[in-house]
């Protein structure tokens, strides 16, 4: 069995590998100790809810006493578990986007809308999916102060990845989160790898998003998946890069004519290509975890057919 990869990263804030499926360096969540409580930025789905639990006792504090609950986005991965956590907290607040807030506290048609894409895996994958209760939600907008106990953190809106996406900085300790917006890059690689799942990926607010993770300078970027990256402009220059040869790829494709199989097999020969180019071959399993390559692949096309459609 594989043991977690728990560890604090300086004196103020910590990470959690959640160990999705078994696997390690998929899918992190961050700790951080404020005078009123601890907050937790993106729990991660409820299937990894005991492992939270006992990373955050690990590292010698009570998940009881989880306060505040910082979701960059409402993809299952990131806050399935919200809800559950929020039922056993009575005093933790969630905050979450103005796009994204509705859609936690009635799921009903983010469940169904997953559902309809992982049908008979939505339990083994995700498991328990709760509403957020409204009253304990705080909604939050772009250039929002979030003041946590003794911890300041701004809001930074970043769509691209996800209309309802948001980072959060800490100009104090010179952190981001930066959930899905900064990309993939599995440890030890250095390599960058856009997620691109639909329904509502933006090329073009993606590439504006990096211009303004770029703007604040953080000397830290803290990826979902997976971990602290501390070359954040050769990182994020890589990542749209990256971003554009997707694009690319697709584009070409459907100049060729081809089907969607056949672009997906691509793409997975792209991105295949890409890590043995890395010398790190292990990172493809972590990437293709987070991001199967046919929700890859429907992604861009989902985005090309609506940037046409937009064009005329």
């Amino acid at each position: 069995m594989t043991t977690p990869d728990i560890r604090w990263l300086g004196t103020d804030t910590a990470m959690i590998d959640l160990n999705f499926l078994g696997v390690p360096k998929v899918i992190a969540a961050y700790l951080l100790p404020t005078s009123d409580g601890l907050a937790i930025v993106d729990t991660g789905p409820s299937t990894v809810i005991d492992t939270l639990e006992d990373g955050t006792r690990a590292l010698g504090h009570d998940p009881n006493d989880i306060r505040h609950i910082l979701i960059t986005h409402i993809h299952l991965d990131h806050v399935g578990a919200a809800g559950t956590w929020m039922r056993r907290l009575p005093a933790a607040r969630c905050y979450i986007h103005e796009r994204g807030a509705p859609h936690m506290i009635d799921p009903a048609n983010l469940i169904r809308s997953a559902t309809r894409i992982y049908g008979d895996d939505m339990e083994r994958l995700w498991g328990e999916f709760l509403p957020v209760p409204e009253e304990r939600t705080v909604v939050v907008r772009d250039g929002d102060q979030l003041r946590l106990g003794d911890r300041t953190l701004e809001v930074i809106y970043t769509p691209g990845h996800a209309s309802h996406h948001v980072a959060f900085h800490e100009s104090a300790t010179g952190r981001a989160f930066v959930g899905d917006v900064g990309g993939i890059r599995i440890p030890p690689s250095g390599l960058p790898i856009p997620p691109t799942p639909p329904p509502d990926v933006n090329v073009d607010a993606w590439k504006e998003s990096i211009r303004r993770l770029r703007e604040i300078v953080p000397m830290q970027m803290l990826l979902a998946h997976f971990g602290p990256v501390d070359d954040v402009d050769r990182h994020l220059t890589e990542l749209g890069a990256n971003l554009d040869a997707f694009v690319s790829l697709a584009e070409q494709a459907l100049v060729e004519g081809l089907e969607r199989e056949a672009i997906v097999a691509r793409l997975t020969d792209h991105v295949q290509k890409l890590v043995e180019e890395d010398g790190n071959p292990d990172i493809e399993t972590q990437f293709s975890l987070n991001v199967p390559y046919g929700m890859a692949t429907d992604g861009l096309l989902r985005y090309l057919r609506k940037r046409d459609e937009a064009r005329g």
